[in-house]
């Protein structure tokens, strides 16, 4: 096995479900503002990407690198809450 950077994140996007992933976004949509909300953005591009690069990220503009490590708690947090009220 390679010794990859791996962000926990990343991994907990990828591990999950088809349905858990659905849960979540009807979940963050139940409310209208945050259709467009930076951390369902980073979430729907984590979920593109095969290998956590964390430049591409960047580089697509949802976030300044000071943010950055804000956001992806924020949203390690709202997908544990998903999943918390929806087991699946």
């Amino acid at each position: 096995m390679t010794n990859v950077n791996k962000d926990a994140l990343f991994v907990l996007v990828k591990s999950l479900s088809k349905s858990e992933k659905r849960q979540f976004k009807l979940y963050v949509g139940r409310l209208g503002v945050n259709t467009d909300a930076k951390f369902l953005a980073l979430f729907n591009l984590m979920d593109k990407m095969k290998n956590y690069d964390e430049s591409v990220i960047l580089g697509s503009g949802i976030v300044k690198k000071a943010q950055l490590s804000n956001l992806k708690a924020h949203l390690y947090r709202q997908i544990l809450v998903s999943l918390r009220l929806n087991p699946v």
